[in-house]
């Protein structure tokens, strides 16, 4: 059940006693004599004796439930923090990714969100190693120690957390002036980085992270290190394979077990307009990497694409068997949709958007390589520091006030759940079709 986040409180309408935790809410209802335990649409209660699970909105078990036979399966603690072993996300399908998670003003804003992610039936948090919102120069040394400081935490709660050493639009501290710049509407690193300054500050900061992590004990909270975020070369395609091969070689010497992603986000990023990269083909079939990662935003359809257009990926750089016979799992790490849409809908129209996630989510699903789902700051609507939430995409976007309202977590700011409700419900089947 995990650790208690409050006191117990009664509801005044149901009687319902009731107390949130790390993984869920523990609940006694009066009206039935039950103690229960709730993490989403999950039930699951003691009833004469024996473990019942039920889903559904009501608290109450429903009528004629059979509690398993043989009794408690598993002790009370472990139920919801055990996950399935098949699936790369530590045995879930759906990744949130947090940019700022690491960063926050507000050091109880950490668990918070991790129950969040938890709520929503997540198997890791996708977190980055440098601060693009609010700049603060962390070298890897206090990353590393903030993720060992909130390690038990994602171990009461059955999380893992996916830690990009950089992001594409914040150096690491330190790094070479002409490794970093404007370029193509936005900061991020330039030629320079991937071809020779990336064994400079950025090796620096990824050994301190690492041996920092692993010095603490703190290994077993890390799903996968991931080289960057959105990593490419452009101006040079082909440099990213030499990077990618020495960086992951360089990871592996602190850390010879845990997953590397390759932090990179489809064939068109890194060699534009070639439907059949063979950079990406080398990524899926022969690259040290334990993961085929994409992004996307705002696709529609095959003729509108939105920023990436990721069924190159889905329909052959993927599909096709490699000669080696291996076979990577093909996570969409970042997949949603952007606040408005020209010509589909308007920022008031969340209803019309809420079903462009649905097809976004239909289509990748349809993908047998596809094995996770990632979705873009997914952060809580109770933190306190809301620095790190974005107005323009992701969870956060929804909301009359354009600031995450309307989860079925919590509301707030709204008056009651909204369309942002809906979109968690979606999530936390996956990878059920969404109706």
């Amino acid at each position: 059940m995990g650790e208690p986040l409050e006191c117990e409180h009664t509801d005044p309408v149901s009687r319902q006693v009731a107390q949130r935790t790390s993984t869920g809410v523990a609940v006694f209802s009066p009206a039935s004599g039950t103690s229960s335990f709730v993490a989403g649409e999950r039930h699951w209660a003691v009833i004469d004796g024996k473990l019942a699970f039920w889903l559904g909105s009501s608290t109450d078990p429903p009528m004629g439930l059979v509690p398993y036979a043989a009794g408690y399966p598993k002790s009370l603690k472990s139920i919801g923090s055990e996950p399935a072993t098949k699936l790369p996300i530590n045995g879930r399908f759906l990744m949130v990714s947090m940019h700022g998670a690491l960063f926050h003003k507000v050091p109880s804003d950490f668990a918070e969100n991790v129950a969040y992610a938890r709520w929503l039936g997540a198997g890791a948090i996708r977190v980055f190693g440098t601060d693009s919102n609010t700049y603060q120069q962390w070298d890897g040394n206090r990353v590393g120690n903030v993720i060992a400081d909130n390690a038990q935490v994602l171990r009461q709660s059955g999380i893992k957390l996916v830690v990009a050493f950089v992001n594409n639009h914040q150096p690491v501290p330190g790094e070479a002036p002409d490794a970093w710049g404007w370029k193509d509407g936005y900061i991020q690193l330039l030629q320079p980085f991937y071809e020779r300054s990336w064994r400079g500050a950025y090796l620096t900061f990824v050994r301190d992270l690492v041996t920092t992590v692993k010095s603490r004990g703190a290994l077993d909270v890390i799903q996968a290190w991931e080289l960057g975020n959105e990593l490419h070369t452009p101006d040079n395609p082909v440099t990213i394979v030499q990077f990618i091969s020495d960086a992951v070689s360089e990871v592996r010497r602190l850390d010879p077990a845990t997953p590397v992603y390759p932090g990179t986000m489809g064939a068109n990023h890194l060699e534009p307009w070639d439907t059949r990269s063979a950079i990406a083909r080398w990524i899926y079939c022969e690259a040290p990497v334990q993961a085929y990662t994409l992004h996307a935003y705002d696709w529609v359809s095959r003729t509108r694409q939105g920023d990436m257009p990721i069924e190159w990926d889905l329909d052959g750089i993927t599909a096709d068997p490699c000669p080696s016979g291996r076979k990577l799992p093909v996570i969409v790490e970042e997949l949603g949709t952007s606040r408005a849409l020209d010509g589909i809908y308007s920022s008031a129209d969340e209803t019309a958007r809420f079903r462009r996630e649905a097809d976004q989510l239909r289509f990748v699903l349809s993908f047998p390589q596809v094995e996770g789902v990632g979705v873009w700051n997914a952060e809580s609507p109770r933190v306190q520091d809301r620095t790190f939430y974005d107005n323009r995409r992701g969870l956060t976007s929804y909301g009359v006030h354009v600031d995450g309202g309307g989860s079925c977590y919590d509301p707030q700011p709204d008056s009651g759940p909204g369309v942002r409700c809906q979109l968690e419900r979606v999530l936390q089947n996956l990878p059920r079709l969404p109706q």
